[in-house]
């Protein structure tokens, strides 16, 4: 008998991630601390699955509220908020007492693996990495593998097979703060928020970087991830990168209104639909009149803005050793990010451009 896969957090990555398991026949158990979490995940998963048409078996998913279920499981991943402490506070918990007799995986888009590592012991440090899966996760190919400093080498190619076995290709990137993806990731967004500060108009921005090619436009993927996750994780970024990841004002004032995006209805866009990735947001009356478009500039100029930076931080993750070949900036920039395929991805536009 197959033992189930175990998943910390039945939020939105964690059901995700459970569809992705049950999807290909996997068995999984999912933990959550909150009553409403475990009492609503059966319904969010069965959700995702019908959106690839496809049953839900509920003997495949087990919800607990105890760690102590999860002791058999050989895979545990983990994918609550993308804060350093809650999330050490997590393993912390977790390991206590455990002989670590699988893995521990984390789904962090943006911390140091090693730095997570930090108050795991030994045994723990060698058998912990990072696989990183993207939004929507039913729609993106892509995980990261990221080793830590302490990571054994037989752990990192279990993580491969693993992702295997969930139909997901990887790529297998140098531990540092947002890797791969969200380091190329942060300046098309950081550069779209810089816009909008300089009165260029939102939606001229989102219909730009549709008309290029990308799946999604920068306040679009914003407001799908959650405008406090972007928020989270733009601090990991600032504290590693503060020349490149500028803070955005008008993000903060969002996030203090209380408009986190699709999961509150309300972001920079509004949204009937809260089951994320469904419908698309409209624009929202209220937020165009405190930030008023009185600029606006060329196609090729804001795509030169949006997509330029990107460009050269992928190749600084090749400078820096995050990869090993620029192809592989190409694969994860169309694979997780929707970068347009036609456009051979963004070190191959950024050379011919």
């Amino acid at each position: 008998m197959t033992l189930p896969t175990a998943i910390l957090g039945a939020g939105m990555m964690g059901t995700a991630i459970a569809a992705a398991h049950l999807r290909c026949g996997l068995p999984v158990i999912l933990y959550d601390l909150s009553e409403t979490a475990l009492q609503t995940a059966p319904q969010r998963v069965a959700d995702e699955l019908r959106l690839q048409n496809l049953p839900f078996s509920s003997t495949l998913l087990t919800c607990t509220g105890t760690l102590d279920d999860l002791a058999d499981s050989p895979i545990v991943i983990e994918t609550i908020t993308e804060k350093l402490k809650a999330k050490q506070k997590l393993y912390q918990k977790f390991t206590a007492d455990r002989k670590p007799t699988g893995m521990l995986l984390t789904n962090t888009s943006t911390i140091s693996i090693s730095s997570l590592a930090q108050h795991l012991s030994p045994d723990w440090q060698h058998r912990f990495c990072g696989l990183h899966f993207f939004h929507p996760v039913r729609q993106r190919s892509l995980v990261e593998i990221v080793a830590g400093q302490q990571t054994e080498r037989a752990v990192i190619e279990a993580a491969k097979e693993h992702a295997g076995r969930i139909d997901k290709q990887f790529i297998e990137v140098r531990d540092s703060p947002g890797f791969l993806v969200n380091r190329i990731l942060n300046p098309y967004l950081s550069s779209a928020l810089s816009l909008l500060e300089q009165r260029v108009d939102l939606e001229q921005i989102e219909h730009t970087a549709l008309r290029f090619g990308m799946k999604m436009g920068p306040f679009r993927i914003m407001d799908e991830i959650g405008l406090d996750v972007v928020l989270h994780a733009g601090w990991v970024l600032h504290k590693a990168f503060p020349d490149r990841t500028p803070q955005s004002p008008i993000l903060l004032r969002l996030i203090d209104q209380g408009k986190l995006g699709r999961k509150t209805g309300q972001g920079f866009m509004r949204y009937v639909q809260q089951a994320s990735w469904e419908g698309e947001g409209v624009p929202d009356p209220q937020f165009a009149a405190t930030v008023p478009s009185e600029v606006r500039i060329s196609a090729p100029e804001m795509i030169r803005r949006l997509f330029m930076p990107m460009y050269e931080e992928a190749v600084r993750c090749y400078e820096e050793g995050i990869i090993s070949d620029l192809a592989t900036a190409d694969r994860a920039s169309i694979e997780a990010l929707g970068f347009p395929a036609d456009k051979g991805g963004i070190i191959t536009w950024g050379d011919s451009t």
